[in-house]
């Protein structure tokens, strides 16, 4: 089943007897487990009835599994880093006197589970779907899969975790966080309780509270130093770049990206010359709104010759440095200038 369909056959408090938590978006995973503990731990004895074994043997699960729950309707068994699901030598051990390995004996298990246990297989990462346990449990419909969100799906969690602190935000401004700060859970939650606390008594997120409170990734300011170089900023991107190589940034990986942005104007430029509107851009340079806005305007700033002549300019500088004809110590510094001096000819 997906996320949505475990989050709410939970709400309605239909709770399976075994699980295989499995996929690559570990923030939902565990927030699923979170709130499938707190369904089943009920008072008074709650933490008393939940087991957390480490890739156990076949006896020690069966035995814990089939132990009754004090004082409460039923008891949380939680498998970790199982062999049976990720691979390794347990799933491919000797058969016992009748032919059955661990793993068998737990995949014939599984159907006979009392009503009073409820078992979660919690694996990081994706499962070996290959493997006995993982049919079995897909068979018995208990399998849930946690991916990556969608853009659509990532733009209303966000809105619904800023709900919780009584924020609204603009589809745009989320896109703008998702932008600047990554796509990744764990680290867009910090960024959104930043967010929240920075915009105080206000009760919508605006795009300036993101831009003074919350951290860029790298791939943002890579951006914002190509978005300096472009507007002719010499101080802001002389500054961005140390900063950058500072922090460890290779030059090859900069003036790849640096290629990049001079390709999207390129293209905004061409596409926004025949016509096409905000939205349609974004769309074909796969980029959010407010991105290709502001790649739009930077366009303008120059001829589509004068943009053609920038992107191969990086193109070559990369090809000259990967096939050995220059340096890459000082290659990103040289681009930087002769790009930032066709931005000031650009201004004349």
């Amino acid at each position: 089943m997906k996320t949505d369909d475990f989050f709410a056959s939970l709400k309605k408090g239909s709770i399976q007897s075994c699980y295989l938590f499995e996929g690559e978006e570990e923030y939902s995973k565990e927030s699923a487990l979170q709130q499938l503990r707190t369904a089943v731990l009920t008072p008074p004895m709650g933490m008393m009835n939940e087991t957390v074994l480490e890739d156990p043997d076949a006896q020690t699960l069966i035995a814990v599994a089939e132990t009754l729950p004090l004082m409460a309707d039923k008891r949380l068994v939680v498998v970790r880093e199982s062999a049976w699901l990720a691979g390794g030598k347990k799933d491919d051990a000797k058969a016992d006197r009748k032919g059955e390995t661990d793993a068998d004996k737990v995949a014939a298990y599984l159907g006979n589970l009392p009503g009073t246990t409820c078992l979660v297989f919690y694996v990081r990462g994706k499962s070996n779907g290959t493997r006995k346990l993982h049919k079995t449990i897909s068979k018995l419909g208990g399998l849930v899969s946690f991916e990556p969100l969608t853009h659509a799906g990532l733009v209303k969690w966000i809105a619904r975790e800023l709900k919780y602190y009584g924020k609204q935000i603009a589809q745009r401004t989320a896109e703008q966080l998702i932008f600047t700060s990554g796509r990744e859970l764990t680290g867009l939650k910090g960024e959104i309780n930043k967010v929240a606390a920075y915009a105080g008594e206000e009760n919508v997120v605006e795009p300036a509270h993101i831009e003074a409170i919350c951290t860029p990734t790298v791939e943002y300011k890579v951006f914002d130093l190509a978005d300096a170089v472009a507007q002719g900023n010499s101080a802001k991107a002389i500054t961005l770049m140390n900063t950058l190589l500072r922090e460890g940034e290779s030059r090859l990986m900069l003036l790849s990206l640096l290629q990049r942005h001079y390709r999207q104007l390129f293209f905004a430029y061409l596409l926004s010359d025949g016509g096409a509107t905000g939205g349609s851009i974004a769309q074909e340079l796969g980029v959010p709104p407010f991105v290709a806005d502001r790649l739009q305007t930077t366009a303008r700033r120059f001829s589509a010759d004068t943009l053609k002549w920038a992107y191969d300019y990086c193109v070559d500088a990369e090809f000259r440095i990967k096939s050995g004809q220059i340096s890459e110590e000082g290659s990103l510094e040289q681009v930087v200038f002769a790009l930032l001096a066709a931005g000031k000819q650009a201004d004349v």
